[in-house]
């Protein structure tokens, strides 16, 4: 605020400052100090007060009158900054009644301490509101430091490993910048140490900065609390047999901002996290004798509130193996289905697995090894609690565990990429079990759905993702939604539908009932279609900054479709940059991970890349990774768009040997694929492919038609990258290509913009399959639209002008409509046009 007080300042307005709290909160002082401050910047100005009737204001809403006529009389520009204004209800009503009655030419800014809100005039947005995130760098802002420091060399991803430990809290962030470029540490390796660590002693900063500057009863106050995570008044009283929480938040919070509120409500707080880790290493050195005693009784405070996760981890770090299965017992069904805490079941699995034998315990381990490329481990789990039912003489204990264990072993199928044997027990789960429970059966529905999703099978996932969403919506299931949700962004990006994509992808992340923010699972899968996604539609800048934290995850977690996404993805930014070697290595790696996990498609997958990237540099290289037909994974379900992307790839090489007649066939077929199972991205492809042969068999006329239509579908679906990126194919058809060449837009030229995210529908509606246009018809009725003639769409398309006449009457005669404006207006109702 006050950079933002001193530029206006510099800039001409008129500007005052005044703190709520110095005001003792009283509306008439904060009225007072405001006048005084500005009649003091007019009178710096040389000139006069203006001559306004009346005494000085004595309430905030005979300033707003008194600002009203001085900008009436003046014209002034005037910023008014409120500090420190705290959560005091009279006072803050006060404050956005002036808010609302102060003239729309007065600035006002708002700092505040406890999370207030001022809801009444948020739609006029005459309010800035800064919190105390603001005072942290961006990411940007990040980047621009480390350029900035003399003697500082650190990549951009390793920028954003340490901005995000950070959290962009600038002094830390600099000493760790330092750190890692004067002792030529990994900014990995700085992530991974404490706080503490020889790396960055930034022990001493937080010993200085922090603990110096406090009283000693807020800082044992700050050393105890640390332990508990997310701190509320009661939960400190309680682990802690004190009655002083609510004194210590407040003044941590309001006067310190070392504790941040989790929400508006202001129950429950937290430290950053650098500094809780900083401070529980205070807490093991000076309190490390009553830490059993505390955790247990942080636990139980956790376990009475309804915080079974929490409660679990704390039972476990005080030592109490069996307090922490009989919470377990009753909640891991709920913790690993419901909320997908995979990551945590594998923290808490070696203590559970030596001297637990419950079987819902078993049944969340297994889930989580699934879902963590250790289907043998899951496979054992299942075996040994398959056994451990046999001697259940409950009957409902014994089906309900049986479903639980049909329902793990059908979606481990999926998962470990047996699709057509997850689907057959999927299906037979339903028929056997139906509604037993409805948390089971929209984990199956959802496992359907992702099936058909990666498969190509859009009908079928139109219909399954219906009703697994309902199903899913009702049983508060976050876990599948989060994977619902990722199936059906997967889907439009295969489909090539980036537009769509990005909406859904918005859509996503904004559903309060899948809480995809506070999944971390979940929010991992989005990021790896938010790579792609931002990838093939050009948005570029930070995106090499992702790629590291992506392929973490897949490592360790996902299945073949997404692990593809990252490790292509990954190559494809690296290709771009230059670095070919460093791309060829991700997807050797990614062959690496489907040998280990025994994963066909993903090898065939990553050889199909591999022949691509490696024709760049000549054409036996390709020949000798490119997988036979006869492989097995040719034969399954996904075995025609294997075919296809073979297809292409052979027809490269074909180019890069000069056989163009043998690429044109080979192309041709990849294009009769693409366009059968809408596969935008691979037909424009082909099409480029097509289009370099054509020239090079002297048929440019066609050739430049080709890639007329590929710029065509790339413009109106948004698969910018897949049109950019076959330069590097055409460039190495000599003279020849440099007309088509010509034709392609430039990186800055198409594509660079963020693409628009309006409300496009997942699937072609009723209207849109009755019409039946072909893509040159929508192509040109998209020119229509822009106002070209049909000379000037011939010229576009290089077509005759009586080619254009015969589309145009074509669409005209499938539409019902006489004329171009009734065509455009139906073609928008039917949302036919991506803006």
């Amino acid at each position: 605020m006050a950079q933002f007080w001193a530029n206006r300042r510099q800039g001409g307005a008129y500007v005052a400052w005044t703190s709520a709290k110095e005001c003792d909160y009283n509306p008439r002082l904060l009225a007072e100090r405001i006048h005084a401050q500005i009649v003091a910047a007019y009178r710096a100005t040389g000139n006069d007060p203006p001559p306004l009737p009346g005494a000085v204001p004595q309430t905030l809403h005979a300033l707003a009158a008194w600002l009203q006529e001085l900008i009436d009389q003046t014209k002034s520009i005037i910023l008014l900054c409120f500090d420190d204004i705290g959560f005091h209800p009279d006072l803050t009503d006060e404050i956005e009644d002036f808010m609302l009655t102060a003239p729309a030419d007065v600035e006002i800014v708002a700092a505040t301490t406890a999370g207030i809100g001022f809801a009444r005039i948020a739609a006029r947005r005459q309010l800035r509101e800064v919190g105390t995130d603001a005072l942290a760098f961006s990411l940007v802002e990040a980047n621009a430091v480390a350029r900035g420091e003399p003697g500082i060399l650190i990549s951009e991803p390793d920028i954003h490993l340490l901005w995000k430990r950070t959290l962009g809290w600038a002094e830390p962030l600099c000493l760790l910048l330092q750190a890692a470029s004067t002792n030529h540490a990994t900014a990995g390796r700085l992530v991974v140490d404490r706080v503490t660590g020889r790396d960055s002693d930034l022990d001493r900063y937080f010993r200085s900065a922090i603990l110096a500057s406090l009283p000693s009863d807020v800082r044992e106050f700050c050393i105890r609390a640390s332990i508990l995570g997310v701190i509320s008044a009661d939960y400190f009283n309680h682990v802690f047999n004190r009655g002083d929480g609510a004194y210590f938040i407040e003044k941590l919070s309001a006067e310190r901002m070392l504790l941040t509120p989790q929400d508006r409500t202001q129950l429950c707080y937290e430290f950053h996290p650098l500094l809780r880790e900083f401070l529980e290493h205070r807490f093991a050195v000076e309190l490390h004798g009553l830490k059993s005693e505390l955790f247990a009784r942080a636990a139980q405070w956790q376990r009475a509130s309804g915080h079974s996760r929490e409660s679990i981890s704390l039972y476990l770090r005080a030592g109490d193996l069996d307090a922490a299965a009989e919470v377990a017992s009753t909640s891991m069904i709920d913790i690993a289905l419901r909320q997908g805490e995979v990551d945590q079941i594998q923290l808490w699995r070696r203590s559970f697995s030596e001297a637990v034998s419950d079987p819902t315990i078993i049944v969340g381990s297994a889930w989580a090894q699934i879902f963590s490329h250790d289907q043998k481990q899951a496979a054992a789990l299942l075996t040994e609690l398959r056994a451990l039912s046999a001697g259940l003489s409950d009957e409902t204990a014994r089906r309900r565990t049986k479903w639980w264990c049909d329902l793990v072993a059908a979606i481990g199928e999926a998962t470990a990429d047996n699709l057509a044997e997850s689907r057959r027990q999927c299906e037979l789960w339903i028929k056997l079990n139906g509604d037993a429970d409805l948390v089971s059966r929209g984990a199956i529905l959802t496992c359907l759905c992702f099936i058909a999703a990666s498969e190509r099978r859009f009908d079928d996932l139109e219909k399954l993702s219906i009703e697994a969403s309902a199903v899913n919506i009702v049983a508060d299931h976050r876990y599948a939604l989060g994977w619902l949700h990722s199936a059906i962004i997967y889907s439009d990006i295969s489909r090539g539908n980036m537009q769509g994509a990005a909406e859904r992808l918005r859509c996503a992340r904004n559903d309060n009932i899948a809480q995809i923010n506070a999944t971390p699972f979940s929010a991992n899968l989005l990021e790896i279609l938010e790579l792609e996604l931002r990838y093939e539609t050009n948005q570029l800048d930070g995106i090499a900054s992702r790629v590291d934290n992506i392929l973490d995850f897949v490592r360790q977690h996902g299945v073949v479709d997404f692990l593809f996404s990252a490790f292509r993805t990954a190559a494809a930014i690296a290709n771009r940059e230059g670095d070919r070697r460093v791309a060829s290595e991700l997807l050797w790696e990614a062959r690496l991970i489907a040998r280990e996990c025994t994963f066909p498609r993903l090898d065939v997958l990553a050889r199909l890349a591999l022949a691509n990237l490696l024709v760049l540099d000549g054409p036996d290289e390709a020949i000798a990774i490119l997988p036979a037909q006869s492989e097995p994974v040719f034969q399954t379900s996904h075995g025609p768009c294997l075919r296809a992307m073979r297809s292409l790839a052979e027809a490269r090489i074909a180019a890069r040997k000069g056989k163009h007649h043998l690429s044109s066939r080979l192309a041709s077929a990849t294009l009769d694929h693409a366009r059968r199972s809408q596969s935008n991205r691979l037909e424009i492809s082909a099409l480029m492919c097509l289009a370099g042969a054509n020239a090079a068999t002297e048929r440019l006329a066609v050739a430049e038609q080709r890639v007329a239509d590929a710029i065509d579908i790339a413009a109106r679906k948004g698969c910018f990258r897949t049109l950019l990126d076959e330069r590097q194919y055409l460039e190495f058809l000599g003279p020849s290509s440099i007309p088509l060449l010509d034709l392609l837009p430039g990186d800055q030229d198409f594509g660079s913009h963020r693409i628009e995210l309006n409300d496009y529908p997942a699937f072609t509606s009723k209207e849109i399959k009755n019409a039946i246009l072909t893509r040159k018809e929508l192509a040109i009725l998209q020119k229509i639209k822009e106002g070209l003639s049909n000379r000037e769409i011939a010229l576009k398309h290089r077509i005759s002008e009586d080619t254009v006449k015969w589309h145009v009457h074509n669409i005209f005669s499938k539409f019902g409509v006489k004329n171009r404006v009734q065509a455009i207006l139906l073609a928008d109702s039917m949302k036919l046009f991506h803006k």
